[in-house]
């Protein structure tokens, strides 16, 4: 009886003694404004928009409404609410106030005694309130000060002015966003509108314990000659030294489970602690970025047992090595470096977008649907690489496990962005408590590839875009403060197996050699490049850098005409409008989409015709740049530059129904560019072009790690008039793996044959290969020896001639034309890309009679489906 009793006992306090988290999201919350004239009631995580929208029942992005309620920002908020403390809780040793996000300056009050402040929205905030906290209700307020009011008065308080201090007047934005650790896009951006949001973006927590929490698990991977050496590393929250048993157990299915532990003692002062895993590299399966490989994941778990409790957390890691590459291309060192990634020592070219966030509200910032969706597309247009941009946030955990799962490397940028910062003590203790948090957070994960310090910030400096030069050595001392002596070592200590580059774009390794304030950031010898150019032929090859990586470069369009109606009245949807105006931010304005449309194709007065050329323009743009970026591959030229490995463009999302520069519109619709990307970032390629007016070149790209024998290239030369080619030229060739490489140079003219001038006639590009390879999509492609203003094509008359359900998910269009017609785009009037429309190809060439296009819908379709449908080509004139 005496040891039943003590083992009693002992349940007895393992129950009592094991932790508890109490989410308060499950609460009652309330919102106040500072007059108290207006009462909400609120969500968490939330934002005073979202909870303003539903509460007027305005949509916040209608016609002028980021000005008309800007107010909103302008106020104080206080977010409340009650809570139960029982006689148990009370009794633990640590009970603690968790804020996983508060956006951005905050007071906290329990039982009105002060806990605490917030004053970054990246942060997690943690308060001891067990001296505070009550048996019975207690009540939480957390006072919220209007961010444009607090970035102001930062502002003033600073001995010297930091720029830039004011957005340009067409972003209709905000000041001071810079002095703020806070979403730098929510006072407004070139592509974006002005919502400085308020709220507790993340949950809240109370969590009762006795004194320990295991927060976050990393890895340290080591290949060894039969072996993994998996280092795990488990961070946690401690106010004492605890003693424990540490172990990793790794789980690999079909295979059981490899496991380890130590006694570790976890250190108040670090908060740290290792146990080393064994993995034998027969029992596991490399990780792969996207169309290299499988991306296989293994759940490891980790947990710390102590006498009273065990806590454990479980995360899924990858097998892979990445690097960045920067060896001299040449023994004269003048000629530069590489820069390239390499995983599992394998070269890959880089091939994607840049990601800003993909709502302008922070609360919605892990949208399951939308971020799910928007990975989904990058990957089906064959991205592998996505850049996080450094004005928005750090993403979700669900944004992270879906690139591992779906193979998208991550360029991670950190959160600053075109502006200087602050090097004062606060601001740089409040950074290292960011960048220590979200680097222990987002370690583990295989996607990410590289981490950097901030985009534009270094080229912005040395080229005086905000008047740094007036103290140059004042704000170069502040930027080396920042992001060489803060945040570079808090990098190499929680992630010394990742690159960090303080600045993007920069000459990695030259940089640093440079005192890390190159002369000129942006060469093409080293590093990573930005390349914009709003008034040149961008259908022009020849106009682009021979960078060694492009990890930005973007053209403006407009959204689809039902995107636009989201937004707007039908009255406003008119070229120019008044709200047209309003909601294009960029400094240029509509200058360089009229500008750009007209170099090569029809100039136009309807709306609805200025969207369609407008993507027509950016789809063939980023087209050419990027097929110019993948012929570069494997070419080392005369002047030391190409050996080009990354094409990044700008961007890939939008946050709002506005002209801006991504590939899909903010509901989803995938602009023709996004189509075109499908093709441009395809594993193997066709690549023709006009190295001077008579002098034609073809160059074949491959990404596959096999070599490709006795190909076939087949050359066919329309004319406008007649769907059956005039002549046709066949290439037989080879490539090896992973290589660019020039299979035809000739005269332009012995290609058109008897096409009677430049002007009548195009090019037709197809690849044929090898029936063990029959399985690889390789796309067609097209040269036009003139632009399309001066070619004599004709209009089209298209029409649908069958619409046929295979199932209620997918059906086949079938389209007739009697004409070629060029840019053939398919578009359902009202879509909204969470319909889940999409088509098999979009913005083609008919160059047949007949084309089948599918159809795929996420939700059932009917044989009506059909009705919805406009069909679009190009016009050889508009007015």
């Amino acid at each position: 009886m005496f040891y039943i009793r003590i083992l009693i006992i002992s349940i007895l306090e393992m129950l009592v003694l094991s932790n508890s988290i109490y989410d308060f999201g499950q609460l009652q919350w309330k919102i106040v404004n500072s007059n108290q004239s207006i009462l909400l009631d609120g969500n968490v995580p939330g934002g005073i928009y979202s909870e303003m929208a539903h509460k007027l029942r305005e949509y916040m992005f209608y016609e002028y409404n980021d000005m008309k309620f800007r107010w909103i920002a302008h106020d104080n908020w206080t977010y409340f609410t009650h809570f139960e403390i029982t006689p148990s809780d009370v009794t633990y040793k640590r009970v603690h106030l968790v804020l996983h996000g508060a956006d951005t300056m905050s007071e906290i009050y329990i039982n009105d005694k002060f806990v605490g402040t917030t004053t970054n929205m990246f942060v997690r905030y943690r308060y001891d309130v067990k001296n505070v906290v009550k048996v019975g209700l207690n009540s939480l307020y957390v006072n919220f000060t209007s961010p444009i009011a607090a970035s102001s008065r930062i502002a003033s308080m600073l001995p010297y002015k930091i720029p830039s201090e004011c957005w340009p007047n067409v972003y209709h934005g905000e000041c001071h966003i810079n002095k703020l650790r806070k979403m730098q896009a929510s006072f407004a951006w070139d592509w974006g509108p002005a919502f400085p949001s308020v709220g507790l973006w993340k949950s809240v927590e109370l969590e009762i314990s006795q004194g320990i929490q295991l927060r976050s698990a990393g890895i340290f991977l080591t290949l060894e000659e039969d072996y993994w050496r998996l280092t795990v590393r488990a961070w946690f929250d401690t106010d004492n030294d605890v003693r424990g048993i540490l172990a990793g157990q790794l789980s690999i299915p079909g295979q059981g489970n490899i496991r380890s532990e130590t006694l570790a003692t976890i250190k108040a002062l670090t908060c740290e602690g290792r146990v080393v895993l064994l993995v034998p590299k027969t029992k596991v399966h490399l990780w792969w970025p996207n169309g290299y490989g499988d991306q296989n994941l293994y759940e490891l778990t980790v947990s710390f047992k102590t006498g009273h409790e065990t806590l454990s957390k479980t995360i899924q890691i990858g097998f892979r090595t990445v690097k960045v590459i920067e060896q001299p291309v040449d023994e004269d060192l003048s000629k530069g470096r590489t820069f390239y990634f390499s995983v599992n020592d394998v070269p890959i070219f880089a091939k994607g977008s840049n990601w800003i966030p993909s709502d302008i509200f922070p609360e919605n910032h892990a949208n399951e649907e939308r971020v799910t969706r928007l990975l989904n597309d990058a990957k089906e247009s064959n991205f592998n690489m996505i850049r996080v941009w450094g004005g928005g946030v750090y993403e979700s955990d669900l944004f992270y496990n879906l690139c591992d799962k779906l193979g998208i490397l991550i360029w991670q940028d950190l959160m600053f962005a075109c502006n200087m910062y602050p090097a004062v003590e606060g601001f740089l203790q409040i950074v290292k408590t960011e960048v220590v948090q979200q680097v222990q957070r987002l370690q583990h994960h295989p996607s990410i590839a590289v981490w950097a310090g901030n985009n534009e910030n270094e080229v912005a400096l040395i080229q005086n875009w905000y008047g740094t030069n007036r103290n140059f050595a004042l704000y170069k001392s502040d930027y080396i403060k920042l992001y060489v002596e803060t945040i570079q070592p808090i990098i190499e200590s929680l992630d010394p197996q990742r690159s960090y580059f303080p600045s993007s774009p920069s000459n990695g390794v030259e940089t640093v050699a440079e005192g890390y304030i190159a002369t000129y950031p942006q060469s093409n010898l080293y590093g990573d490049v930005h390349y914009y150019n709003y008034l040149g032929n961008l259908w022009d090859w020849r106009v682009f850098p021979k960078p060694r990586f492009a990890s930005e470069y973007g053209v403006q369009s407009l959204p689809a005409y039902s995107t636009l109606l989201n937004a707007m009245n039908i009255s406003e949807a008119v070229w120019i409008s008044q709200v047209m105006q309003w909601k294009q931010h960029f400094s240029l304005g509509y200058i360089p989409v009229l500008v750009q449309i007209q170099m090569n194709l029809p100039p136009a007065r309807e709306l609805k015709d200025i969207i369609y050329l407008s993507q027509i323009n950016q789809a063939m743009s980023i087209k050419t740049e990027t097929e110019h970026y993948r012929r570069l591959k494997s070419t080392l030229l005369p002047t030391a530059e190409g050996l080009t490995m990354g094409a990044l463009y700008w961007q890939l999302n939008d946050v709002w129904e506005a002209p801006s520069w991504s590939s899909i519109d903010y509901l989803g619709n995938w602009k023709m560019l996004h189509y075109f990307a499908r093709d441009f970032f395809a594993s193997l390629i066709v690549s023709p072009i006009l190295e001077s007016d008579d002098q034609m070149s073809i160059v074949i790209i491959s990404d596959l790690l096999m070599a490709v024998s006795e190909a076939q290239l087949f050359i066919d030369i329309y004319d406008w008039s007649s769907f059956i080619p005039i002549s046709s030229h066949k290439v037989v060739f080879s490539i090896g793996p992973n290589q660019s490489k020039k299979v035809l140079q000739g005269n332009l003219t012995y290609f058109l044959g008897t096409c009677p001038n430049k002007m009548q006639c195009f090019l037709k590009f197809a690849l044929s290969l090898p029936s063990h390879l029959a399985t690889i999509i390789v796309p067609q492609n097209y040269l036009f020896p003139l632009s399309l203003k001066h070619a004599n094509f004709s209009w089209a008359n298209i029409k649908i001639e069958k619409f046929t359900l295979q199932n209620k998910n997918e059906g086949y269009i079938l389209l007739s034309t009697d004409k070629i017609a060029l840019f053939v785009w398919i578009e359902r009037l009202g879509a909204r890309g969470e319909d889940g429309i999409k088509f098999s190809d979009n913005g083609f060439h008919m160059v047949e009679t007949y084309k089948e296009i599918k159809v795929i819908s996420r939700f059932p379709m009917e044989t009506s489906f059909v009705s919805s449908l406009r069909v679009t080509n190009l016009k050889p004139k508009y007015m």
